[in-house]
């Protein structure tokens, strides 16, 4: 959540309200997802300016705090993480400003379901679980950078149908990406490498 997101009220990050968003979603998270409140109180300072950042993209009333729904929404793109850490937040928080395609800074329920669709597809781009590792993130990210073919850091509507169309078919559309995107082919390579 940067100034680029309040284009009407723009916001310097120190002056929105990270810290009782995380305090209070980790207070109800660990009744709410106990596992996922372990690692997110494991994360560093750094690690949680990333969390709030995610989590102010529910913050739909800008209270500060999110309410059961807000939670909820929320939950279910963190938890869609292997192992949340800062850098994975900070790769999380590049790839939903990609995917905040109105760029008001939050995540409407279509933003939510299409952001979901993604991370599924990804999850198993290398493993065969129901979350999305680092790796998985920093792939992902390599795919948005690629697809925005005007550079202005946010996936246009024809741009979205592009990602959302090779969607449909998950392993041809990765197995395309390592021959036309060098960002995805480069990593891939360092992978294959260790």
């Amino acid at each position: 959540m940067d100034a680029r997101g309040h284009p009407k009220r723009p916001l310097e990050r120190k002056g929105l309200p990270l810290d009782s968003l995380v305090e209070s979603f980790l207070k109800e998270t660990e009744e709410e997802s106990p596992s996922l409140a372990k690692y997110l109180k494991a994360l560093v300072p750094h690690g949680r300016n990333e969390l709030g950042g995610v989590l102010g993209r529910f913050d739909f009333q800008h209270r500060g705090h999110l309410n059961a729904e807000e939670r909820l929404l929320a939950r279910r793109v963190l938890g869609r993480l292997h192992r949340p850490s800062s850098a994975g937040l900070v790769l999380t928080n590049q790839i939903l400003d990609y995917l905040d395609l109105n760029h008001n800074a939050l995540l409407e329920p279509k933003e939510i379901e299409f952001c979901i669709e993604i991370l599924e597809m990804f999850a198993r781009a290398d493993s065969d679980n129901d979350t999305v590792s680092e790796y998985e993130l920093e792939l992902l990210y390599a795919v948005l950078r690629d697809t925005d073919t005007n550079d202005n850091r946010v996936l246009d509507a024809h741009e979205k149908e592009l990602l959302h169309e090779a969607l449909e078919s998950p392993k041809a559309f990765l197995q395309r990406q390592r021959v036309s995107n060098p960002r995805f082919a480069e990593l891939i390579t360092k992978r294959q490498a260790h």
